[in-house]
């Protein structure tokens, strides 16, 4: 699978999810200091949908059924990492999340409409259904409420 930028160009997920063995740990981070979610070493913009996991569980629990549901994808997020569906037009929906509960649903490359319909806001009525969909379900396997708090574009790059 490619993950499209929406830009003619194309990132294979298979360069996103190569684990760097035995090379220098490298730094990502946001311009306020925090961590991204997605770590790549080309420029790839994203969404996030952020938020938490509300569950009294621990987060091993959480992240074990998660893991049994969904492929988990190796090396690409600041923790972990789960394929939750590809999208028409090259993109996908990835869940991230780490073991303080704080997680986030990314949006990476393009997302289509599907259908033909004569709404301005079909498009977004579309991604609003399909993430919905999404969190729902990945809130029943999890066992646990998915909140998302905040919706914001991020660029994940490899720091310099």
């Amino acid at each position: 699978m490619e993950i499209n930028s929406g830009n003619g160009g194309g990132v294979p997920l298979k360069s996103l999810t190569a684990v760097r063995i035995g090379m220098e740990v490298e730094v990502f981070h946001k311009a306020d200091g925090t961590d991204v979610w997605l770590r790549t070493t080309a420029k790839l913009p994203y969404l996030c949908l952020a938020g938490v996991v509300e569950s009294r569980e621990d987060y091993a629990a959480i992240r074990s059924r998660l893991s049994r549901a969904h492929q988990r994808v190796s090396g690409i997020a600041s923790d972990d990492a789960f394929l939750v569906r590809e999208l028409e037009g090259g993109g996908a929906l990835v869940f991230c999340a780490r073991p303080d509960k704080s997680c986030a649903l990314l949006l990476l490359g393009k997302f289509e409409r599907g259908q033909e319909t004569r709404k301005p806001c079909a498009v977004l009525e579309s991604l609003v259904a399909v993430i919905e969909k999404s969190v729902l379900a990945l809130s029943r396997q999890a066992g646990a409420v998915i909140r998302l708090n905040v919706v914001q574009p991020e660029l994940a790059m490899r720091a310099e």
